[in-house]
């Protein structure tokens, strides 16, 4: 995924959606030397305890094949306002698009993303689904260092289980799969009647589990 210069359709779509009482920004990246991939909340303490200036939360904007995508995160604003993502992102990207909100603060536990579909190929809105739903798993998941995230055992079975179906559909739209083309699970069904049929009553009953079992 891209962060997006322009403003198109889908961008001001997620930029209405968000909702943030402030504007969007391009702002330059540079990375810190010690800074690490998706931990800019880290990153931007570390350079503030060490540059001085603050901490600014909102959403960094990342646009891909098939959905527009606000990430929470965090950037450095040095003391006369100018604001610099110091978290480096793959591709290396030289700007971001980044909208400030102060509505959400990051405390140990996972803010989820915000997405909007693009395109016309209904599986879309599956596909954000089940990103969705592993957002809501993340939110039982307990940080252990920079890099990785702890689950008890039935919810990290639950969540390898979403992500496995959420980067089958990616693949399986790319390679121009629809909902009435046989699914991606070779069973010579059409998605719409295999993987794609209970999707959403089998999601339903995954939360009402994963949030007893973490009660």
């Amino acid at each position: 995924m891209v962060s997006p210069i322009e403003i198109t359709a889908s961008v001001q779509q997620l930029i209405d959606r968000i909702g943030s009482a402030y504007l969007h920004e391009i702002i330059p990246v540079r990375p810190e030397a010690d800074a690490k991939a998706g931990d800019s909340y880290v990153n931007v303490q570390r350079k503030v305890a060490k540059d001085g200036g603050d901490l600014v939360y909102g959403w960094a904007v990342w646009l891909g094949d098939f959905i527009c995508e606000g990430e929470h995160c965090a950037v450095w604003e040095d003391e006369e306002g100018n604001l610099t993502d110091v978290t480096p992102h793959p591709g290396m990207p030289a700007q971001l698009l980044f909208i400030p909100d102060d509505r959400y603060v990051y405390e140990g536990k996972y803010i989820s993303n915000v997405r909007v579909g693009i395109g016309h190929n209904p599986l879309i809105e599956h596909f954000i689904l089940l990103s969705e739903m592993k957002d809501f798993l993340k939110q039982f998941s307990t940080r252990v260092d920079d890099d990785n995230i702890h689950f008890n055992t039935y919810t990290g079975n639950v969540y390898n289980h979403y992500n496995s179906l959420c980067d089958n559909l990616e693949l399986y739209m790319r390679e121009g799969g629809k909902s009435g083309t046989p699914c991606y699970c070779k069973s010579s069904k059409p998605y719409s009647q295999c993987h794609g049929r209970n999707l959403l009553s089998a999601m339903e009953i995954d939360r009402k589990n994963v949030t007893k079992v973490n009660s």
